[in-house]
């Protein structure tokens, strides 16, 4: 193997010691962790295969990859990124099967690029093997994308996450960054919430999970989502035995009642939300979405010394109002060597940029080989 580098399959991340998977892991996030991604080889519908490079015997990258037999998740679906791709056949699902979101883990200390060949080209075999036309990966970071693009793969843009990066700063200089309109809302909707009478509080997911479900199903019902209180206490069940130990929830209590939570994990320097739920009734118009999932993780992210409230996919233009940037996902097929690269027409990205503007979407992440260069018009929002 060049580069020193020696390569090893594994069955299950039960053969990996947790604590040397997240050592990479820290770096590319929650969705790559040794507890997440163990939940996601629990679930029914396909088999896990994980690829560990070693130096020396010192665990320096991983990739896992998936024989699907069944894909519940419409957005996970194979056909679904192959028609982002413009393309056809069978692939190899690889990278990440949840969360939305795939970073290659990686020690920071080693070349990527080497790490990347080292495991890709193994992956490759295998899928080759199977009669594939090669690696599929869903949701990819710009950079882990281009390694890919760089080994041969094609990328095309899916959509986006969104993360508001403080720093660890207090809520006061976080605000101050805003424009001044924003200021003055974010002002108005935290004071709001504040006033309503609420006690407060950080609380264990494993104190609240069957109170949190109800409110769960409320916000899902909302927004035309089929769910049910049986369904959401199982759904926060598997959180709490895969996750519970990096899960912070933030809750709403009228008298004793919960009446609204925001579900977040803190890992390495970040906070993940993951769900939130609110009785309507007792809240709606006191801007509690915005304060359980933005303002007091915020605040706590201060107290902690946390610098990023990541926040996910969709919803766009209510994040990026309160001080989110966009960072692009894309959809990447990395063929075998008896298949072509396919021929994928460059994403354009400029709608984007037009949209949500120079703040929310940088040049650095959205402009990278395999995207259409941005025209004069684009690029005016920057003086703005």
């Amino acid at each position: 193997m060049p580069h020193g580098l020696e390569v090893a399959a594994v069955s299950s991340l039960r053969d990996v010691p947790a604590a040397e998977w997240d050592a990479l892991a820290a770096t590319s996030g929650i969705y790559t962790s040794h507890a997440w991604m163990s939940s996601v080889e629990a679930e029914p519908g396909a088999q896990a295969e994980y690829l560990l490079a070693r130096r020396q015997g010192r665990l320096v990258g991983a990739l896992p990859h998936y024989q699907v037999d069944l894909e519940y998740n419409a957005y996970y679906a194979t056909p679904r990124h192959l028609d982002i791709l413009g393309l056809d056949g069978t692939w190899t699902v690889t990278g990440a099967r949840r969360g939305y979101r795939f970073e290659l883990p990686c020690d920071g200390t080693e070349d990527a690029a080497a790490v990347a060949e080292a495991l890709v080209t193994p992956a490759l075999e295998m899928a080759e093997a199977r009669g594939d036309r090669g690696c599929l990966f869903p949701f990819v970071t710009t950079p882990t994308a281009k390694l890919l693009w760089e080994r041969g793969a094609a990328v095309a843009l899916d959509g986006a996450e969104s993360s508001i990066v403080t720093g660890s700063a207090p809520f006061e200089t976080y605000r101050s960054t805003l424009p001044r309109k924003r200021r003055n809302a974010v002002q108005h909707e935290f004071s709001t919430f504040l006033n309503a009478g609420y006690d407060l509080a950080t609380e264990r997911l494993e104190d609240c999970y069957e109170e949190a479900a109800p409110l769960l199903v409320e916000l899902q019902l909302k927004y035309g989502h089929e769910a049910n209180t049986d369904g959401m206490v199982q759904y926060l069940t598997g959180q709490l035995e895969a996750l519970g130990r990096y899960a912070i929830v933030f809750t709403a209590r009228i008298a004793g009642r919960l009446v609204a939570f925001s579900l977040m994990y803190q890992f390495g320097d970040a906070l993940y939300a993951r769900a939130a739920g609110f009785d309507y009734t007792r809240t709606e118009k006191a801007f509690a979405y915005y304060a359980l999932c933005y303002y007091l993780p915020i605040e706590h992210m201060h107290r902690q010394g946390l610098r990023e409230l990541h926040l996910g996919m969709e919803t766009y233009k209510a994040k990026v109002a309160r001080g989110a940037v966009l960072s692009p996902l894309w959809s990447v097929a990395l063929p075998c060597k008896s298949s072509a690269r396919p021929n994928v027409k460059p994403s354009d990205t400029s709608a984007w940029r037009l949209e949500y503007g120079a703040r929310a979407v940088t040049e650095e992440l959205w402009q990278p080989p395999w995207a259409v260069p941005w025209t004069a018009d684009t690029r005016i929002e920057e003086t703005l």
